[in-house]
Parts: C-alpha cells; structure tokens; sequence
C-alpha cells in the first residue's frame, strides 16, 4: 500500500509504502483528525480496520502499546526528515538509487534471488522523487552501468552494493 499527497498542481509524493503487518493512518487517529493522506493499494491486499473509539481505548489503557505507537511516530518523523533533505539535495541518481534500495530492503524477501521491482515508472519517479522521464533516463544510466537490468518493463537489481555505494 503506498500513502500519498497530491499537490496542487496534479503532482504526487509518495510519503510511505506499507508491507504486510505494517500500520497506517494512526496519525490522524492520535490527532482526532480526518486522513490527510490518500492510500492506495499497489498488490491485491487485505486491511484491517480498527475503530478509532478502540484505538484510543488501547492507548489510554495500556502505556506498552502506547509506548510503542510514540516510537513508530518518533521512527516515522526521522524518516521524513531523510526523505525530505534527500528530495532537496540528492543527485537524481542518488534519488533513484535510493528509492530502489529502498524498495529492496523493505520488500525483498528471497535473497537468493534477484530483487524485481514491479511498479510503474510512475510510482517509481514519485517515490524518488523526481520526475518519470528523468526516472527513466537514470534507469537506463544504471542498466548501462550493470546496477540493474530491465526485463518487461521490470527493474532487476543485479548489484546491489554498487547501487548502495551511490547513496553513501
């Protein structure tokens, strides 16, 4: 699932992707407020809704759980400040390759194999940060280079401590 903002201007930002046990929208629960984000799933996915008179029922009877949702926001917070400073100062093919390690950290689950990456170009230059044509140019720079491979319009990470070497 990712979640996203639309700008005025009919441009999206990606502001996180979800995977399995992953939760989302707690912020505006905590805040008593509407979603502020628009989410969309990506794969065939299965949510669970928690009512908010529960959700505040959880947190004001239990400080652990409390405790932990404090320590999502306080993770959630570092994040964006990363995700920020790097859409303002990165290089684009340290944007790109950011985003592309990104995804293979949090999605990557057989490690025998080669990650494939499966989402539109789309989704992809927004989720770097940078507009898909640029997005494209870049992949094309790192396919040339051996980082990654494209095989039906699907990105292929092939080495993936180089590609971890652009963003130091």
């Amino acid at each position: 699932v990712k979640t996203y903002k639309t700008h005025e201007d009919g441009k999206d930002l990606v502001m996180d992707l979800y995977n399995e046990g992953d939760f989302f929208g707690y912020i505006s629960l905590l805040e008593g407020t509407t979603h502020k984000e628009t989410s969309e799933s990506m794969e065939e996915t299965e949510l669970a809704l928690i009512p908010r008179k529960d959700f505040e029922e959880l947190i004001n009877s239990n400080p652990a759980t409390a405790a932990k949702f404090i320590a999502m926001l306080a993770r959630n917070l570092a994040e964006k400040e990363k995700q920020l400073l790097g859409i303002a100062y990165n290089t684009l093919r340290k944007k790109v390759a950011e985003a592309l390690v990104s995804l293979q950290k949090k999605y990557h689950t057989n490690k025998a194999e080669p990650y494939i990456i499966d989402i539109s170009r789309d989704d992809l230059a927004t989720i770097a940060g940078t507009a898909t044509e640029s997005l494209i140019r870049t992949l094309s720079d790192f396919k040339s280079e051996n980082l990654i491979d494209i095989k039906s319009g699907k990105v292929v990470i092939t080495n993936d401590k180089k590609l971890e070497n652009l963003i130091r």
